[in-house]
């Protein structure tokens, strides 16, 4: 009955590896790009891996993950970001696994349990326009944003952007008590974050904001301020900040329920090796987090690695309480 269901509920969607019946296939969740699933789909069916994806936004499968968690039609979950593998895992949707490369992973893309492990990582970094600001007067950190200099020279995005998600946790990880809430002056800080940025809810009036010329410094994940960099004539430079920057990984996970738990093994083993991830890396530039990955990498990828420095940042924690923030934000310093 369980692949019964499974292929009723998701075979007008899926990203097929292999032409078999579905009930014989592995089925993937993942909020990928489409280019980027049927790379990995197209790899997997050479490798010998009967694989399929169900491809859709990350918040739109945390949704349905959740709402399935009794009657699981995924058998892996690849791609989510920290705060949402982190919540689904707390749930109990997934189940340990040590994947053959996890011996060398480093510690920080790789939870305590065993259970969810990272393998591709963006920055969400502070850039700015070189021609319009000099590097002596460009931010050294984060925190030096709230600085009258800065006022109307960035632009805060809306709270349901990912981007946006992710440094505003950031900034309230460096205030929290040995409790782990944020403090006063944390909460203070954020305040006089917003006041002193051009503050916008669509992408239309974010990309306005560089276009008339008011902002010049980019809070943004790397590939978006290489992308807004073409589109908008900015030569930006990339600051490595005091206290670091956070950084999106991206993990893998074997669901709880799965009845094909031999074939999700074998699958994970396959995808998070070096050479796959050293290729996938030479198609698309993201950069792997796995160390011989790295060094299998083009140079290009190998030198934006070392751009700058991870924030520390235990998601495990923070995830359980994002969504209070960001409603305290909303409602009373937004």
């Amino acid at each position: 009955m369980h692949q019964i269901k499974r292929l009723l509920t998701l075979a007008a969607v899926l990203i097929a590896a292999t032409s078999p019946a579905l009930a014989n296939s592995l089925v993937v969740y993942s909020p990928q790009g489409e280019e980027n699933v049927q790379w990995i789909v197209d790899q997997a069916k050479a490798a010998g891996h009967d694989v399929q994806f169900l491809r859709a936004p990350g918040g739109e499968l945390f949704d349905r993950l959740v709402a399935e968690k009794n009657n699981p039609q995924a058998d892996v979950v690849l791609g989510m970001v920290d705060t949402s593998m982190a919540l689904l895992k707390k749930n109990g949707l997934f189940q340990p696994c040590t994947p053959a490369w996890a011996a060398d992973l480093p510690a920080q893309y790789k939870d305590k349990e065993g259970i969810v492990y990272k393998f591709w990582s963006t920055p969400v970094v502070i850039a700015y326009d070189s021609e319009k600001l000099a590097a002596e007067r460009a931010p050294k950190s984060w925190l030096d944003l709230t600085r009258g200099e800065y006022k109307g020279k960035y632009v805060i995005g809306n709270t349901a952007w990912q981007t946006t998600r992710v440094y505003l946790a950031g900034i309230l990880a460096r205030f929290l008590d040995d409790k782990g809430e944020v403090t006063q002056a944390g909460w203070d800080f954020l305040g006089a974050f917003y006041a002193n940025a051009i503050v916008v809810d669509d992408a239309d009036a974010r990309k306005e904001a560089f276009k008339s010329g008011g902002a010049i410094i980019n809070l943004n994940w790397f590939g978006g301020v290489i992308k807004d960099a073409k589109e908008l004539g900015m030569q930006v430079k990339i600051i490595d900040p005091e206290g670091g920057t956070p950084v999106i990984s991206e993990g893998v996970a074997i669901m709880a329920g799965t009845d094909q738990l031999e074939q999700a093994k074998a699958f994970v083993d396959w995808f998070g090796s070096a050479d796959v991830m050293a290729s996938y890396a030479e198609k698309f530039g993201q950069v792997p987090v796995l160390p011989a990955a790295l060094a299998k990498s083009p140079p290009e990828v190998q030198a934006n690695a070392e751009l700058v420095k991870a924030q520390p940042i235990d998601w495990d924690a923070i995830a359980p309480k994002l969504d209070g923030w960001l409603q305290k934000i909303e409602l009373e310093i937004r």
